[in-house]
């Protein structure tokens, strides 16, 4: 089949999905480019390919696949330079009980993260240190937006990550499990280099501006800083999420 009209009920869809709202009811969302599409783990549903003709007979999937001409290609394609792939891809649920029970697991907690360049970073640097979880709180940036997806460049096929989240209630359920709960404070008098972490640990990440909410800073076991020299009041929160994750796993790897 070969689109080239924009009332075409598939082309309309793939707009939706531009929307939160949208991608939230439908439970879908958009992973544009070439690379990107190579990305997506097996386990994962692509319900449906959209494509120029560039890449007829190319595409490595069973399911179904749509042509669209180059100039539809550009109006539903939210990048610059468009690539002419895109998948529609099923969202996955995760239980949190599942993700927890893993032995010396690490874990990330987001609150109120509005950054999309930040969260895809997050997420990259989480994939790479071998993060079992993310939790991401119910006011901060949706983790299936075009620009967020993009900047995981694949990773967030690689963790399980839990969205819209009550932050306090995460924090309750991994102290429950005998999971130590640090949270990343520049008011904290403890340097991140001084700490011994728990073999089972998660790590609480605040608003770029704000921090943490002051409540979940008091739930959680503990609260660390990075040294910084004197002239830099802080981090950039993906940053300050690599260090720390970093710290934790040289220290569960020795």
């Amino acid at each position: 089949m070969y689109i080239t009209s924009m009332s075409n009920n598939i082309i309309r869809e793939v707009l939706s999905l531009h929307n939160k709202k949208f991608r939230d009811e439908k439970d879908l969302f958009i992973v544009e480019g070439k690379k990107q599409t190579e990305e997506i783990e097996h386990d994962w549903q692509i319900c449906y390919f959209v494509a120029t003709k560039e890449f007829e007979n190319k595409i490595q999937n069973n399911g179904k696949i749509y042509y669209v001409s180059d100039s539809v290609f550009k109006k539903i394609s939210t990048t610059v330079t468009p690539q002419g792939i895109m998948a529609i891809v099923k969202k996955k649920n995760f239980d949190i009980d599942k993700i927890t029970n893993k032995q010396n697991g690490l874990f990330v907690i987001l609150d109120c993260l509005q950054d999309p360049g930040n969260l895809g970073t997050i997420i990259r640097s989480s994939a790479a240190f071998g993060v079992d979880g993310i939790f991401i709180s119910k006011n901060s940036i949706d983790v299936f937006s075009d620009k967020v997806v993009r900047s995981t460049t694949g990773a967030i096929f690689k963790v399980p990550i839990i969205t819209e989240c009550n932050i306090l209630e995460i924090v309750k359920i991994l102290k429950n499990k005998n999971i130590t709960v640090y949270s990343l404070d520049l008011k904290a008098k403890k340097y991140i280099s001084q700490i011994k972490f728990n073999m089972s640990a998660a790590i609480i990440i605040g608003n770029e501006a704000k921090g943490i909410e002051k409540s979940i800073i008091e739930k959680s076991d503990e609260k660390i800083k990075i040294k910084m020299t004197k002239n830099i009041e802080s981090l950039n929160a993906s940053v300050a999420c690599s260090i720390a994750l970093y710290e934790i796993s040289k220290q569960k790897n020795l």
